[in-house]
Protein backbone atom coordinates (compact mmCIF):
# COMPACT_ATOMS: atom_id res chain seq x y z
CA UNK A 1 0.00 0.00 0.00
CA UNK A 2 1.16 3.35 -0.83
CA UNK A 3 1.61 5.63 1.53
CA UNK A 4 -1.03 8.08 0.35
CA UNK A 5 -3.39 4.87 0.62
CA UNK A 6 -2.09 4.76 4.26
CA UNK A 7 -2.85 8.24 5.03
CA UNK A 8 -6.34 7.82 4.00
CA UNK A 9 -7.12 4.47 5.50
CA UNK A 10 -5.35 5.59 8.91
CA UNK A 11 -8.12 8.75 8.70
CA UNK A 12 -11.15 6.91 7.95
CA UNK A 13 -10.26 4.33 10.78
CA UNK A 14 -9.90 7.05 12.61
CA UNK A 15 -13.07 8.56 11.87
CA UNK A 16 -14.93 5.23 11.84
CA UNK A 17 -13.20 5.02 15.32
CA UNK A 18 -14.82 8.61 16.21
CA UNK A 19 -18.10 7.98 15.15
CA UNK A 20 -18.18 4.46 17.19
CA UNK A 21 -16.97 6.12 20.20
CA UNK A 22 -19.42 9.17 20.03
CA UNK A 23 -21.97 6.86 19.24
CA UNK A 24 -21.28 4.67 22.37
CA UNK A 25 -20.83 7.99 24.86
CA UNK A 26 -24.58 8.99 23.98
CA UNK A 27 -26.44 5.24 23.99
CA UNK A 28 -24.45 5.47 27.51
CA UNK A 29 -25.73 8.42 28.92
CA UNK A 30 -29.31 7.78 27.37
CA UNK A 31 -29.33 5.19 29.91
CA UNK A 32 -28.94 7.71 32.32
CA UNK A 33 -32.07 9.82 30.86
CA UNK A 34 -29.42 12.30 30.86
CA UNK A 35 -31.12 15.68 29.33
CA UNK A 36 -30.70 16.44 25.43
CA UNK A 37 -29.57 12.92 25.21
CA UNK A 38 -32.68 11.03 26.55
CA UNK A 39 -34.24 13.34 23.66
CA UNK A 40 -32.02 12.08 21.03
CA UNK A 41 -32.55 8.42 22.54
CA UNK A 42 -36.36 9.19 21.94
CA UNK A 43 -36.43 10.49 18.51
CA UNK A 44 -35.94 6.75 16.48
CA UNK A 45 -38.19 7.31 13.64
CA UNK A 46 -39.27 4.01 13.47
CA UNK A 47 -39.98 3.78 16.90
CA UNK A 48 -43.02 6.37 16.60
CA UNK A 49 -46.43 5.42 18.63
CA UNK A 50 -49.04 6.67 16.25
CA UNK A 51 -49.76 6.07 12.66
CA UNK A 52 -51.56 7.52 10.35
CA UNK A 53 -55.48 6.53 9.12
CA UNK A 54 -57.89 8.12 7.12
CA UNK A 55 -57.55 11.10 4.61
CA UNK A 56 -56.17 12.96 8.06
CA UNK A 57 -56.02 10.97 11.12
CA UNK A 58 -54.09 9.53 13.33
CA UNK A 59 -54.39 6.26 15.98
CA UNK A 60 -52.19 4.26 17.95
CA UNK A 61 -49.77 2.32 16.39
CA UNK A 62 -50.73 -1.82 17.08
CA UNK A 63 -49.08 -3.11 20.12
CA UNK A 64 -47.24 0.18 21.27
CA UNK A 65 -47.48 0.60 24.78
CA UNK A 66 -47.22 4.56 26.28
CA UNK A 67 -45.60 4.77 30.02
CA UNK A 68 -47.12 7.18 32.33
CA UNK A 69 -45.52 8.15 36.06
CA UNK A 70 -45.74 5.43 39.22
CA UNK A 71 -45.40 2.64 36.79
CA UNK A 72 -49.00 2.87 34.76
CA UNK A 73 -48.89 2.20 30.79
CA UNK A 74 -51.43 2.16 28.06
CA UNK A 75 -51.35 -0.47 25.67
CA UNK A 76 -53.41 -0.66 22.19
CA UNK A 77 -53.99 -3.91 20.98
CA UNK A 78 -53.67 -5.49 17.64
CA UNK A 79 -55.99 -3.23 16.03
CA UNK A 80 -54.73 0.08 17.37
CA UNK A 81 -56.91 0.54 19.71
CA UNK A 82 -57.23 0.85 24.08
CA UNK A 83 -59.30 -2.64 25.81
CA UNK A 84 -60.21 -5.78 24.12
CA UNK A 85 -60.85 -6.63 20.82
CA UNK A 86 -63.86 -7.49 19.93
CA UNK A 87 -65.84 -9.82 17.09
CA UNK A 88 -66.21 -8.48 13.39
CA UNK A 89 -68.69 -9.14 12.48
CA UNK A 90 -70.63 -8.51 15.90
CA UNK A 91 -72.53 -11.81 16.73
CA UNK A 92 -75.84 -12.05 17.92
CA UNK A 93 -76.90 -11.27 21.34
CA UNK A 94 -74.08 -8.73 21.41
CA UNK A 95 -74.64 -4.85 22.78
CA UNK A 96 -71.64 -2.65 21.25
CA UNK A 97 -71.24 0.72 22.38
CA UNK A 98 -68.24 2.54 20.77
CA UNK A 99 -66.23 5.42 23.25
CA UNK A 100 -64.59 8.57 21.47
CA UNK A 101 -63.10 11.66 23.02
CA UNK A 102 -59.69 12.63 23.61
CA UNK A 103 -56.76 11.85 26.42
CA UNK A 104 -59.81 12.16 28.98
CA UNK A 105 -61.54 9.32 27.56
CA UNK A 106 -58.66 7.67 26.62
CA UNK A 107 -57.68 6.90 30.52
CA UNK A 108 -54.49 9.24 29.96
CA UNK A 109 -52.31 8.28 33.13
CA UNK A 110 -54.07 5.16 34.79
CA UNK A 111 -53.80 1.61 33.96
CA UNK A 112 -55.73 -0.14 31.11
CA UNK A 113 -58.02 -1.40 33.89
CA UNK A 114 -58.83 1.56 35.19
CA UNK A 115 -59.85 3.38 32.25
CA UNK A 116 -63.85 5.16 31.67
CA UNK A 117 -64.45 1.63 29.15
CA UNK A 118 -62.87 -0.76 31.45
CA UNK A 119 -65.53 0.02 34.38
CA UNK A 120 -67.90 1.00 31.87
CA UNK A 121 -67.91 -2.78 30.60
CA UNK A 122 -68.48 -3.82 33.88
CA UNK A 123 -70.68 -1.82 34.78
CA UNK A 124 -73.27 -2.76 31.97
CA UNK A 125 -72.18 -6.32 31.50
CA UNK A 126 -73.56 -6.77 35.51
CA UNK A 127 -76.59 -4.79 34.21
CA UNK A 128 -77.37 -6.97 31.30
CA UNK A 129 -75.95 -10.09 32.45
CA UNK A 130 -77.89 -12.08 29.30
CA UNK A 131 -76.33 -10.13 26.77
CA UNK A 132 -72.51 -9.82 25.49
CA UNK A 133 -71.33 -6.39 25.96
CA UNK A 134 -68.65 -5.06 24.44
CA UNK A 135 -67.52 -1.16 25.11
CA UNK A 136 -64.87 -0.12 22.64
CA UNK A 137 -62.19 2.98 23.36
CA UNK A 138 -61.41 4.75 20.34
CA UNK A 139 -60.36 7.55 22.28
CA UNK A 140 -56.52 8.74 21.50
CA UNK A 141 -54.44 11.70 22.92
CA UNK A 142 -54.46 15.40 21.29
CA UNK A 143 -57.89 14.29 19.66
CA UNK A 144 -59.59 17.84 18.75
CA UNK A 145 -63.56 16.49 17.12
CA UNK A 146 -62.52 17.05 13.78
CA UNK A 147 -60.06 13.66 14.71
CA UNK A 148 -62.96 11.80 16.34
CA UNK A 149 -65.31 12.39 13.55
CA UNK A 150 -62.46 10.71 11.83
CA UNK A 151 -61.92 7.59 14.06
CA UNK A 152 -65.76 7.04 13.82
CA UNK A 153 -65.67 7.05 10.51
CA UNK A 154 -62.86 4.86 9.63
CA UNK A 155 -62.99 2.48 12.76
CA UNK A 156 -65.95 3.41 14.58
CA UNK A 157 -68.59 2.45 11.64
CA UNK A 158 -67.21 -1.16 10.73
CA UNK A 159 -67.68 -2.04 14.38
CA UNK A 160 -71.78 -1.55 13.88
CA UNK A 161 -71.57 0.37 17.33
CA UNK A 162 -75.29 -0.19 19.07
CA UNK A 163 -74.94 3.08 20.70
CA UNK A 164 -71.96 6.41 20.29
CA UNK A 165 -70.82 8.30 23.32
CA UNK A 166 -68.83 11.40 22.25
CA UNK A 167 -66.85 13.08 25.69
CA UNK A 168 -65.18 16.00 24.42
CA UNK A 169 -64.33 19.98 24.68
CA UNK A 170 -60.74 19.94 25.63
CA UNK A 171 -58.28 20.11 22.94
CA UNK A 172 -60.69 22.14 21.08
CA UNK A 173 -59.36 25.17 23.45
CA UNK A 174 -56.04 24.53 21.12
CA UNK A 175 -57.35 25.18 17.98
CA UNK A 176 -58.58 28.56 19.12
CA UNK A 177 -55.13 30.01 19.05
CA UNK A 178 -54.93 29.18 15.15
CA UNK A 179 -54.75 32.14 12.97
CA UNK A 180 -57.67 31.89 11.13
CA UNK A 181 -59.01 31.09 8.78
CA UNK A 182 -59.26 27.48 10.46
CA UNK A 183 -59.18 25.21 7.15
CA UNK A 184 -61.11 22.02 6.71
CA UNK A 185 -58.99 19.81 7.85
CA UNK A 186 -56.09 22.25 8.99
CA UNK A 187 -52.59 20.79 9.15
CA UNK A 188 -51.89 23.07 11.96
CA UNK A 189 -53.87 21.40 13.93
CA UNK A 190 -52.31 18.30 14.00
CA UNK A 191 -50.09 16.67 16.70
CA UNK A 192 -47.49 14.93 15.45
CA UNK A 193 -47.48 16.57 12.30
CA UNK A 194 -43.75 16.10 10.70
CA UNK A 195 -44.13 12.41 11.65
CA UNK A 196 -47.27 11.60 10.02
CA UNK A 197 -46.40 13.50 6.80
CA UNK A 198 -43.26 11.36 6.71
CA UNK A 199 -45.20 8.36 7.59
CA UNK A 200 -47.43 8.83 5.07
CA UNK A 201 -45.47 9.46 2.19
CA UNK A 202 -43.41 6.10 3.04
CA UNK A 203 -46.68 4.69 2.96
CA UNK A 204 -47.43 5.78 -0.49
CA UNK A 205 -43.63 4.97 -1.41
CA UNK A 206 -43.92 1.37 0.05
CA UNK A 207 -41.59 1.58 3.17
CA UNK A 208 -39.15 3.38 5.28
CA UNK A 209 -36.42 5.93 3.17
CA UNK A 210 -33.18 5.39 3.53
CA UNK A 211 -31.88 8.22 5.90
CA UNK A 212 -34.95 7.22 8.42
CA UNK A 213 -33.09 3.42 8.98
CA UNK A 214 -29.83 5.55 9.61
CA UNK A 215 -31.70 7.68 12.14
CA UNK A 216 -33.34 4.40 13.34
CA UNK A 217 -29.67 2.74 13.95
CA UNK A 218 -27.96 6.17 14.59
CA UNK A 219 -28.03 8.36 17.42
CA UNK A 220 -25.62 10.26 15.94
CA UNK A 221 -27.66 11.17 12.83
CA UNK A 222 -30.52 12.32 15.19
CA UNK A 223 -28.51 14.94 16.12
CA UNK A 224 -28.58 17.41 13.29
CA UNK A 225 -32.25 17.79 12.73
CA UNK A 226 -32.74 18.65 17.18
CA UNK A 227 -29.21 20.90 16.23
CA UNK A 228 -32.05 22.90 13.62
CA UNK A 229 -34.65 22.85 15.83
CA UNK A 230 -33.17 24.52 18.56
CA UNK A 231 -31.42 27.07 16.08
CA UNK A 232 -35.03 27.71 14.63
CA UNK A 233 -36.27 28.07 18.10
CA UNK A 234 -33.72 30.66 19.18
CA UNK A 235 -34.20 32.81 15.92
CA UNK A 236 -38.01 32.62 16.23
CA UNK A 237 -37.64 33.60 20.14
CA UNK A 238 -40.24 33.05 22.53
CA UNK A 239 -43.92 33.21 20.61
CA UNK A 240 -46.14 35.90 21.23
CA UNK A 241 -49.10 35.99 24.24
CA UNK A 242 -51.96 34.06 22.99
CA UNK A 243 -54.80 35.38 21.16
CA UNK A 244 -57.61 33.32 21.08
CA UNK A 245 -60.03 33.33 18.26
CA UNK A 246 -63.58 32.24 18.90
CA UNK A 247 -64.97 31.56 15.71
CA UNK A 248 -62.75 28.30 15.91
CA UNK A 249 -66.01 26.72 18.10
CA UNK A 250 -68.03 26.85 15.08
CA UNK A 251 -65.48 24.27 13.18
CA UNK A 252 -65.80 22.17 16.46
CA UNK A 253 -69.57 22.31 16.29
CA UNK A 254 -69.52 21.28 12.53
CA UNK A 255 -67.19 18.29 13.33
CA UNK A 256 -69.69 17.18 16.38
CA UNK A 257 -72.76 17.75 13.84
CA UNK A 258 -70.86 15.50 11.44
CA UNK A 259 -70.40 12.55 14.22
CA UNK A 260 -73.93 12.88 15.05
CA UNK A 261 -74.58 12.62 11.44
CA UNK A 262 -72.68 9.27 11.39
CA UNK A 263 -74.90 8.01 14.13
CA UNK A 264 -78.06 9.68 12.35
CA UNK A 265 -76.93 6.92 9.12
CA UNK A 266 -76.59 4.19 11.24
CA UNK A 267 -79.33 4.84 13.37
CA UNK A 268 -77.87 4.50 16.84
CA UNK A 269 -78.23 6.37 19.80
CA UNK A 270 -75.41 8.83 20.34
CA UNK A 271 -74.62 10.55 24.01
CA UNK A 272 -72.79 13.84 23.82
CA UNK A 273 -70.70 14.69 26.72
CA UNK A 274 -68.44 17.59 28.14
CA UNK A 275 -65.06 16.28 30.04
CA UNK A 276 -65.31 17.49 33.78
CA UNK A 277 -62.97 20.04 34.54
CA UNK A 278 -61.05 21.69 37.64
CA UNK A 279 -59.23 24.27 36.22
CA UNK A 280 -60.70 26.63 38.63
CA UNK A 281 -61.44 24.83 41.40
CA UNK A 282 -59.28 26.26 44.44
CA UNK A 283 -59.08 22.89 45.36
CA UNK A 284 -58.10 21.50 42.27
CA UNK A 285 -54.98 19.00 42.55
CA UNK A 286 -51.42 20.13 42.61
CA UNK A 287 -50.08 19.15 39.14
CA UNK A 288 -51.98 22.37 37.70
CA UNK A 289 -48.70 23.42 35.23
CA UNK A 290 -50.13 25.18 31.86
CA UNK A 291 -50.46 22.99 29.11
CA UNK A 292 -50.52 22.77 25.09
CA UNK A 293 -54.57 22.51 25.65
CA UNK A 294 -54.76 25.75 27.78
CA UNK A 295 -54.59 29.06 26.46
CA UNK A 296 -51.30 30.35 27.50
CA UNK A 297 -51.34 30.06 30.94
CA UNK A 298 -54.68 31.94 31.70
CA UNK A 299 -56.43 29.38 33.70
CA UNK A 300 -60.16 31.49 33.30
CA UNK A 301 -59.48 31.96 29.78
CA UNK A 302 -59.18 28.64 29.29
CA UNK A 303 -61.78 27.59 31.31
CA UNK A 304 -64.34 30.10 29.78
CA UNK A 305 -63.20 28.41 26.26
CA UNK A 306 -64.00 24.91 27.77
CA UNK A 307 -67.53 26.50 29.08
CA UNK A 308 -68.07 27.87 25.36
CA UNK A 309 -67.47 24.38 24.01
CA UNK A 310 -69.86 22.43 26.19
CA UNK A 311 -72.83 25.14 25.01
CA UNK A 312 -72.36 24.45 21.38
CA UNK A 313 -71.65 20.71 22.16
CA UNK A 314 -75.27 21.04 24.49
CA UNK A 315 -76.88 23.21 21.46
CA UNK A 316 -76.30 20.31 19.07
CA UNK A 317 -77.77 17.99 21.06
CA UNK A 318 -81.01 19.77 21.86
CA UNK A 319 -81.38 20.98 18.02
CA UNK A 320 -80.79 16.88 17.07
CA UNK A 321 -83.28 16.34 19.66
CA UNK A 322 -86.26 18.07 18.83
CA UNK A 323 -85.92 17.07 15.20
CA UNK A 324 -86.85 13.29 16.66
CA UNK A 325 -82.94 12.08 16.78
CA UNK A 326 -82.00 9.92 19.88
CA UNK A 327 -78.97 12.71 20.50
CA UNK A 328 -78.78 13.31 24.13
CA UNK A 329 -76.37 15.62 26.68
CA UNK A 330 -74.62 14.22 29.55
CA UNK A 331 -73.04 16.92 32.32
CA UNK A 332 -70.52 15.55 34.76
CA UNK A 333 -70.10 16.89 38.33
CA UNK A 334 -66.95 15.50 40.03
CA UNK A 335 -64.81 15.93 43.04
CA UNK A 336 -61.16 17.91 43.01
CA UNK A 337 -60.27 14.74 44.34
CA UNK A 338 -60.88 12.57 41.43
CA UNK A 339 -58.47 14.23 39.12
CA UNK A 340 -55.14 13.96 38.45
CA UNK A 341 -54.85 17.33 37.16
CA UNK A 342 -57.37 20.15 35.39
CA UNK A 343 -59.23 17.77 33.30
CA UNK A 344 -57.62 14.09 33.39
CA UNK A 345 -58.49 11.62 36.22
CA UNK A 346 -57.97 8.97 38.62
CA UNK A 347 -59.32 5.37 38.52
CA UNK A 348 -62.04 6.64 41.07
CA UNK A 349 -62.76 9.55 38.59
CA UNK A 350 -63.04 7.16 35.79
CA UNK A 351 -65.48 4.75 37.73
CA UNK A 352 -67.57 7.66 38.24
CA UNK A 353 -67.41 8.65 34.75
CA UNK A 354 -68.53 5.24 33.79
CA UNK A 355 -71.44 5.18 36.27
CA UNK A 356 -72.90 8.82 34.78
CA UNK A 357 -72.75 6.93 31.12
CA UNK A 358 -74.05 3.73 32.61
CA UNK A 359 -77.03 5.19 34.01
CA UNK A 360 -78.26 6.68 30.15
CA UNK A 361 -76.89 3.55 28.78
CA UNK A 362 -78.67 1.05 30.13
CA UNK A 363 -82.17 1.87 29.47
CA UNK A 364 -80.82 2.36 25.36
CA UNK A 365 -79.30 -0.61 25.42
CA UNK A 366 -82.69 -2.41 26.83
CA UNK A 367 -84.65 -1.31 24.09
CA UNK A 368 -82.17 -2.45 21.00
Amino acid sequence: MSARGATVALVLASVVAAVGLAEGALRLLSWQRVGVVDEIARRDPMAVKVRPHGVFGYRQRPGAVFPYAHGRSASANAEGFRGPLVSRPKQNGTVRVVLLGESTTYGYGVNDNETIDAYLRADLQAAMPTSRVDVVNLAFDGYDAYQIWQRLLTDGVPLQPDVIVLNTGINDVRNSLVAPPLRDPDPRTLLWEAELSRLREEERSGGPRPWTRVKHWLFLARVPGIVREKARSRREGPPPPPQPHPEAVMNFELNVSRAADVARRLGVALIVSTPPSVLLDPLAPADMKPRSYWIGEDRAATQAYRDTLAAHLLTVAARRASAGEPVTYQAHHLAPTLFLDDCHLTPSGNQQMARDFASLLVPILARR
